[in-house]
């Protein structure tokens, strides 16, 4: 993958909504090497964002049982 495509892929983690970023998430974490690599391009404020939409979607789908805070 290019950097203009894990560029793209963070434009569309932050423009979603929490369900949609999670979703995205998902797909992206399957791939381990794929997952790194974007996550070192996220700047803290993106990751801290990334993990607020993530608890968001989490705590939607009913999940009380969650130690991400």
């Amino acid at each position: 993958m290019t950097t203009n495509d894990i560029k793209q892929l963070i434009t569309s983690l932050t423009q979603a909504n929490p369900s949609e970023a999670a979703r995205i998430w998902i797909n992206v974490a399957a791939n381990k090497s794929l997952a790194i690599q974007v996550h070192e391009q996220l700047t803290h404020e993106e990751r801290q964002g990334l993990a607020q939409k993530l608890l968001k979607a989490d705590n939607k789908n009913g999940n009380k049982n969650n130690n991400l805070v």
